[in-house]
């Protein structure tokens, strides 16, 4: 239905423009008129060109860019590309020797990607998220800088994780833990042994130890 009613809509867009031409021109002349007598102008001089009119030859023979960067001028704002296409064809744009499909909806869809090629710093256009596109002239630059930046350029990276950071621990400390682990091995190897004080092999025996004594007193008779 909607591809029926296409030819249709487009033929009342295009008398919709000529109606909406022939009031600005009636507006330029009635403020020339206004002007003659003296008098002060009734109506901005740009109000038929901002309001999107275009003129039945005015897109004829021109370049598709060229063509969509002046009804972007002439509107003064961003349009989607369904809008710019009607104006376009209002204007006497041909499409057919684009060589395009000749269903409305694609010629949108391939216009709208023709634009959003003519992008960048070096291009034209600028295309809004909302999928509308302006002139890229209209827009500050240090804006469409920070615009075209990726996502979360510019933020401090997050540090690194606390593995592998060396931990200084006191003396004291490193001692301590260097007993309990050898009380945990001895235990582990011999538990019986934990706790009991170790013997030297050198102590005499009780016989021996009283040997000695009797000799040093001996010696001091």
């Amino acid at each position: 239905m909607a591809d029926e009613l296409g030819p249709a809509v487009t033929a009342l867009q295009r008398k919709l423009d000529e109606q909406l031409q022939a009031v600005a021109d009636t507006k330029r002349t009635i403020n020339m008129l206004m002007k003659m007598s003296g008098k002060e102008a009734l109506y901005p001089e740009d109000s038929g060109e901002r309001s999107g009119a275009v003129r039945a030859d005015q897109f004829y023979g021109r370049g598709l860019a060229t063509a969509a960067a002046e009804y972007l001028a002439m509107r003064g704002q961003a349009c989607q590309p369904d809008d710019i296409y009607r104006a376009l064809v209002a204007g006497g744009f041909d499409f057919d020797l684009l060589g395009w499909q000749k269903e409305e909806q694609y010629r949108v869809r391939s216009l709208a990607m023709s634009l959003a090629k003519n992008t960048g710093t070096a291009g034209k256009f600028h295309r809004l998220k909302n999928g509308s596109f302006g002139l890229r002239s209209s827009y500050d630059p240090d804006f469409l800088r920070k615009a075209a930046e990726p996502a979360g350029k510019g933020k401090k990276k997050k540090s690194k994780s606390a593995k592998g950071n060396k931990v200084t621990k006191a003396p004291e400390t490193v001692k301590a833990n260097v007993a309990d682990i050898a009380e945990k091995r001895q235990a582990t190897a011999d538990p019986a042994k934990v706790g009991k004080p170790k013997t030297s092999a050198k102590t005499p025996s009780r016989p021996e130890a009283d040997q000695t004594a009797q000799k040093e007193v001996a010696s001091t008779m």
